[in-house]
């Protein structure tokens, strides 16, 4: 520990030195971080002094092939470099296994020899590649080193991950040029990228990285569905995708805006002490213990938790309005942060407080995609799901453009749009419509404690309106 104190201050992560009076001796440690079998160990006289003028390789990066990870069945020790392209990724998982919290991301790479790969970035890796693509405005050429990795079997499959000590994660645009002398053999991989693919294939790769809202394009609201307006929902059959412009004229409060879910399906959990089936081998939970959780769907106590977004808001166009489910990637498009990362920031005590991401786009007009599906089928009043979202105006105006004019019987007795903030909704009964009015006394309801059968859906009562349509004299 003395040499330590000794030497700290003289050594700097990416500065240049030089050592002298200093022994080398061969090691077998239990974990190999690199490949050299001999280690350098300081003495009490060891001189360490700055280079001003070192012009080796910063980095010394020692790429291994793909094809020697993937082709593995056992896990080896030891870390080393990988880099690939960056071709899929999935939402950052903000979970919490045993009362600890952590951040996972899984993210697809592909080397130069077209071989891909699993690699999961954890904690502040993770995290690290999520504000990547924040800032990145460029999904499908994106380049990622991940300095001293280490294997990771998954589902029978070789892949890599971040490893304990000292890795190191570098990410760049491709389409850019790499400049830094230290990361030559980046800009040459970068250099064999482009001249292997082609503009489709790079298209496809921003498709898989990004979520659905975000790279939403015309074609998926004009070549796939059809534009119909509000008031025509009703009458299209059950699974059915329709198109429809509306302007978000509250949200649904009462329904909440995130629940807590299974880190593998997403479907709401329980309690596993609130689960009665004496047909069921569900554990039974033991007096004082931590609190279990339970998925209803995969029929299993649970260890990893994830916080997931589900909002229910009320759109109006000129025929009416109608309720609609917004469900993960739609809702961390439009806030731009995770369920995880907006109850970490605002508390997940119940209240009526939705957040400023959220409720921004309240007044705002988007054209959907949606259906409704065979669970909200059976419901009193309509609720239809959102598969794709655009507040793009370009797409809106060619949906507009090309909509069939409403039949004079069926306008509305008004176009415009109040501006409401909160779903401003009684608590009802199945048998009445919700109508505006005061909620004071009315708590809310998250739908992290109420959610249906359904694809992660509340089976609390939905305040969700009927479209009404007032007819002319």
């Amino acid at each position: 520990m003395k040499q330590v104190d000794t030497f700290k201050h003289q050594i700097e992560e990416g500065k240049a030195v030089t050592i002298s009076r200093y022994v080398l001796g061969e090691i077998q440690p239990r974990y190999r971080m690199v490949k050299n079998g001999l280690r350098l160990s300081f003495l009490a006289n060891t001189i360490v002094e700055k280079c001003n003028d070192f012009t080796g390789s910063m980095h010394c990066f020692d790429f291994r092939s793909f094809k020697t990870i993937t082709n593995l069945h056992v896990e080896e020790d030891g870390q080393f470099d990988v880099i690939g392209q960056v071709i899929a990724c999935d939402d950052l998982d903000c979970y919490d296994k045993n009362g600890k919290a952590g951040k996972k991301k899984p993210i697809t790479l592909l080397d130069v020899e077209g071989i891909e790969m699993r690699c999961n970035l954890w904690g502040a890796f993770a995290q690290q590649f999520s504000d990547f693509l924040q800032k990145c405005d460029d999904h499908s050429k994106i380049i990622a080193v991940l300095n001293l990795a280490m294997m990771k079997m998954w589902d029978a499959k070789m892949g890599v991950q971040n490893g304990y000590n000292a890795t190191r994660l570098f990410l760049f645009n491709g389409k850019d040029e790499i400049t830094a002398s230290e990361f030559k053999d980046v800009e040459e991989f970068r250099q064999g990228m482009l001249a292997t693919k082609v503009d489709e294939m790079f298209e496809n790769t921003a498709n898989r990285i990004s979520t659905a809202s975000r790279n939403s394009t015309k074609e998926d609201f004009t070549t796939s569905a059809t534009m119909r307006h509000i008031v025509e929902l009703l009458d299209v059959p059950q699974g059915n995708p329709s198109v429809i412009v509306g302007t978000v004229c509250a949200i649904n409060e009462e329904e909440g805006w995130w629940y807590l879910g299974f880190g593998k399906c997403k479907k709401k959990v329980v309690k596993a002490s609130d689960i009665v089936d004496v047909e069921s081998e569900t554990p039974g939970k033991q007096v004082g213990g931590p609190t279990e959780w339970y998925c209803t769907k995969c029929f299993v106590v649970v260890q990893s938790l994830k916080s997931v977004f589900r909002l229910q808001i009320r759109i109006q166009d000129a025929t009416g309005t109608c309720s609609l489910s917004l469900f993960n990637d739609e809702v961390q498009a439009i806030a731009d942060r995770s369920a995880y990362e907006l109850c970490d920031k605002y508390g997940k005590t119940d209240s009526e407080f939705v957040p400023p991401e959220i409720t921004k786009i309240v007044g705002t007009k988007f054209a959907f995609k949606v259906f409704m599906d065979k669970f909200n089928a059976t419901k009193l009043l309509p609720l239809f799901n959102v598969i794709r979202m655009s507040a793009d105006p370009a797409i809106i105006e060619s949906l507009h453009a090309a909509e069939t004019p409403v039949k004079p019987d069926n306008e509305a007795t008004s176009g415009c749009v109040p501006i409401v903030s909160p779903f401003d909704l009684e608590q009802t009964d199945d048998n009445t419509t919700p109508t505006n009015a005061d909620k004071s006394g009315v708590k809310n309801k998250r739908a992290a404690d109420d959610e249906a059968e359904g694809n992660m859906s509340s089976n609390g009562k939905k305040a969700a309106l009927e479209i009404k349509v007032e007819k002319e004299p």
